[in-house]
Order: structure tokens, then C-alpha cells, then sequence
């Protein structure tokens, strides 16, 4: 292998997601990490989206998600204060998940509040993808992951279990919502970066109607479980919220 292989080049990117939430600790970086942070994938990203290869791009985008959620995780549990200054919207939403989970009141329960935000994030999220070819769609889903990690870690941290708790705060719609919108982004980035206006086709159509069904699963699930699972998150933090 070449020592600076396109293969070796993309790994040795990639592992650095992890580390991009650090810029969180300095000056501006609050705005700073959603914008740098998709230079780890997004070399790859193009390549693949342009070959067509929508599997391997859903596999890549999920796998930097994770990295780079494990990455404000790590943050919020070794540099708390560097955290909370610097991750945008970060405090304000662990804030409103703490009173769900301690009342059983919020956002979460109530489906004419969430779905609106949900529906708000969606066309963001395809109008950046398109216009940019992928890389703001990107940018888009770093700043929603960092503040859904930064609660995340907190609640993790917060709850006493700090694996159990990381684990179960990543509450299951918002994985399938996660999994959905990297479907989209592989899709709709197509067009700038093969240079057509309307590359779809059948294949497309197929990708669009599985990722569709993800956001309807996204928002079905939340309102039959957000109440049950908001008990459960505050059985498991016994309290300590």
C-alpha cells in the first residue's frame, strides 16, 4: 500500500473525529466545530457519492457520527466547563432533557412541539446538502449531534453509570433519525458533485422512500415512547438529575 494511499489518507482522517470537538475549549469554537469538523469524512465522502456507492457512504457518515458524538462525550466528561461554553446549544438542551426526564414534562412528549423542529431540521438539512454537495448538510448534522452528545455526556455523567448512561440517553429515535438524515445527505449531495441537476432515478427514489420511512419511524416512536422512556432514564439516574 502506498504511504499516502487515498484508503490510508481517509482512516487516518476519519480518526481524527474523535479529537474535533476539542476546538470547543478555544475561543470561537463553539461555531468553529460543526464547520471544521466534516474535513475528516468528507474526502471520502465525495469520492463515494460521485461512484454511486450510497451503501458505503451511509456506513461512513454513521461511523464519523458516532466518532464524533464519542468525541463531545469524552469532552463533556474530562473538560465539563470547556464543554458547556463552547458546544452550541449544548447546556440549553441538556437543560430542557433534565426536566423531561425529571417531570415527565417537555418537548420530548408532545408531538405538535417536536414534530414542527423535526420537519424544521429536515429542509435545513437537504437545502445545505444540495447547495454544497454535501459538506453544510454535514455541518448541520455536527451541530445536532454535538448538542444531542453534550446531553448525552451529561447525563451519563450525572446518572452515576457512565456507560450504561451514555448508552441509554442515545435515546432510539434520535439514532433512527440520525441513520435517516445520512441517507438523505447521500443522496441529495449528488447533484453539485456529479454535476447534474437531477441525477436520480429508481435506485434513488427506493433510498429517499427507506429514508422517509425512517424519519415517520423517527417521530411514530417518540410520541408512543418518549413518556415510558423519560421513566426509565429517571429510574436510572435515581435521582441524581
Amino acid at each position: 500500500m502506498a504511504p499516502f494511499s487515498p484508503l490510508l489518507r481517509g482512516s487516518l482522517l476519519l480518526a481524527v473525529t474523535p479529537f474535533v470537538p476539542l476546538l470547543a475549549a478555544v475561543p470561537g469554537g463553539g461555531w468553529l466545530l460543526p464547520l471544521v469538523a466534516p474535513l475528516s469524512v468528507y474526502g471520502w465522502f465525495r469520492r463515494r457519492v460521485v461512484a454511486g456507492d450510497y451503501p458505503g457512504v451511509w456506513r461512513l457518515g454513521l461511523l464519523w457520527a458516532a466518532l464524533l458524538s464519542l468525541g463531545v462525550i469524552a469532552l463533556v466528561m474530562l473538560l465539563p466547563e470547556a464543554a458547556g461554553r463552547g458546544i452550541l446549544h449544548g447546556e440549553a438542551y441538556r437543560t430542557e432533557m433534565f426536566q423531561w426526564i425529571e417531570t415527565g414534562v417537555g418537548r420530548e412528549n408532545d408531538p405538535r412541539a417536536f414534530v414542527p423542529q423535526h420537519l424544521l431540521h429536515l429542509g435545513l438539512f437537504i437545502l445545505l446538502t444540495w447547495v454544497s454537495g454535501g459538506y453544510l448538510g454535514l455541518a448541520l448534522g455536527a451541530a445536532l449531534t454535538g448538542y444531542m452528545s453534550y446531553f448525552v455526556g451529561s447525563y451519563a455523567v450525572a446518572s452515576g453509570h457512565p456507560l450504561a448512561g451514555a448508552l441509554a440517553a442515545w435515546v432510539p429515535w434520535s439514532v433512527l433519525r440520525v441513520a435517516a438524515f445520512v441517507l438523505i445527505g447521500a443522496v441529495f449531495a449528488r447533484p453539485l458533485l456529479v454535476r447534474r441537476p437531477w441525477p436520480f432515478g429508481r435506485r434513488e427514489g427506493m433510498l429517499l422512500a427507506l429514508a422517509a420511512s425512517g424519519i415517520l419511524g423517527d417521530i411514530v416512536i417518540k410520541a408512543l415512547l418518549a413518556p415510558t422512556y423519560g421513566l426509565f432514564l429517571r429510574q436510572l439516574a435515581g435521582g441524581a438529575l
